[in-house]
């Protein structure tokens, strides 16, 4: 075989290996701004596994955009955080009115090239989980934990709410009667809860403030949320949730998002 011939069979290899590596990635493209529309430049956008380790990353520009190629497949997590301005790693001299919190997406799945914007200030919505009850009415049930960054910086109690910790070897232990409550999030009558199913506006039919306890003698406000289904359908493989939470005694917003994937049953024939 030829120079030539060995050159032609180098590029075409390549180039079929590229096609093949170009297949297998989806572009992810969006704005990070405030609820003003203010975007939010330098702020990182990451792809995390179930133990929060950044596996993909890139940050906005001063318009707040993004984009960043990632490999197909599924993602336990992801969020937007611009780090001066997040309380525990803050730029020296940062006010307190202009700190932030994080945007968290649970379950994400890149399937495809996808758009996503995403809005956040001092409301995080952390731990968004989204599941229907087996044999229970045609609704959706929402677990979520708020955490109001007002109320974090002037609370005088605990605050070891566990974020972003890997818990995996802690041993959960019976409440105690002298657990006490953290007090960075609103009761359930003092937020105001917005819920979107692929774009459209459910209803929200019940809400409900739980307990969700760290520790024997520590625990978060968590709201059971039920929720109407949406009156359009799409051919999506799964379904896209987004929540937003307002404190209203103090106005901290964020919102999180969920992927709800689709379940197929054996059907009588």
């Amino acid at each position: 075989m030829g120079v030539t011939s060995i050159l032609a069979l180098f590029f075409y290899l390549n180039s079929n290996v590229y096609a093949q590596i170009q297949k297998d990635l989806v572009t992810i493209t969006g704005r990070v701004s405030d609820y003003n529309g203010n975007p939010i430049d330098n702020c990182s956008v990451m792809f995390q596994n179930s133990n929060f380790d950044v596996l993909y990353e890139t940050k906005t520009d001063e318009k707040g955009k993004y984009q960043i190629d990632i490999p197909k497949g599924k993602y336990s997590n992801i969020s937007a955080i611009d780090m001066d301005t997040y309380p525990h790693t803050m730029k020296h001299g940062t006010k307190n009115e202009d700190l932030r919190l994080e945007f968290w997406g649970w379950n994400f799945i890149a399937d495809r090239d996808t758009t996503l914007n995403i809005q956040y200030n001092r409301m995080e919505a952390y731990g968004l989980h989204v599941f229907q009850v087996p044999g229970g009415v045609p609704a959706y049930q929402i677990y979520v934990r708020p955490m109001s960054l007002t109320r974090f910086l002037t609370n005088k109690g605990i605050q070891n709410a566990q974020h972003k910790e890997d818990l995996s070897n802690i041993a959960q232990m019976s409440s105690a009667d002298t657990a006490k409550c953290d007090n960075i999030a609103p009761a359930i009558d003092k937020a105001g809860i917005k819920v979107w199913i692929d774009g459209e506006e459910v209803d929200v039919l019940m809400k409900q403030q739980i307990k969700e306890y760290y520790e024997a003698t520590e625990y978060g406000i968590a709201y059971y949320i039920t929720v109407n289904r949406p009156e359009k359908s799409t051919t999506l493989p799964y379904k896209i949730f987004k929540i937003e939470l307002t404190d209203l005694e103090n106005g901290d917003k964020g919102e999180a998002i969920y992927y709800l994937e689709k379940t197929n049953y054996i059907e009588q024939k």
